[in-house]
């Protein structure tokens, strides 16, 4: 049973990141990338989007259960992990772009969701001394 749930929820995930390609395509952005790997890491990007001359890294979270913040599964890690990504990407580029860190939280199934769309979700943490 908990795998037959494992497999839905990767499934709602994938559906989840479609819903939000369409919602940035609709508000103007092009979508560079989906599920971006650098090949010199683990992290992956879940969408690399432009508008403009800015980048924005969008870091998808869906849930089912309507009482989950999808949010929640955002952690200082996985924050590490995207903006080490993420400037292994900036690297790869011909130009320079503007960035940000957005999150997309999809609550609820693909016929009945909500999506909250967080631009500058997050700042890239620093690296202490």
């Amino acid at each position: 049973m908990a795998e037959k749930n494992k497999e839905a929820a990767k499934e709602w995930g994938k559906q989840a990141e479609n819903i939000v390609c369409e919602y940035l395509i609709t508000k103007g952005y092009t979508v560079r990338e989906r599920n971006w790997r650098p090949s010199s890491s683990h992290s992956e990007i879940d969408l690399i989007a432009q508008i403009g001359d800015t980048i924005a890294f969008v870091e998808v979270k869906a849930r089912s259960d309507r009482d989950t913040d999808p949010t929640d599964a955002i952690t200082q890690e996985k924050i590490k992990n995207v903006v080490r990504g993420a400037n292994s990407y900036l690297l790869s580029q011909d130009k320079d772009y503007y960035y940000r860190f957005d999150v997309a939280a999809v609550n609820g199934n693909v016929d009945n969701y909500t999506l909250d769309y967080l631009e500058d979700a997050f700042l890239p943490p620093l690296r202490g001394r």
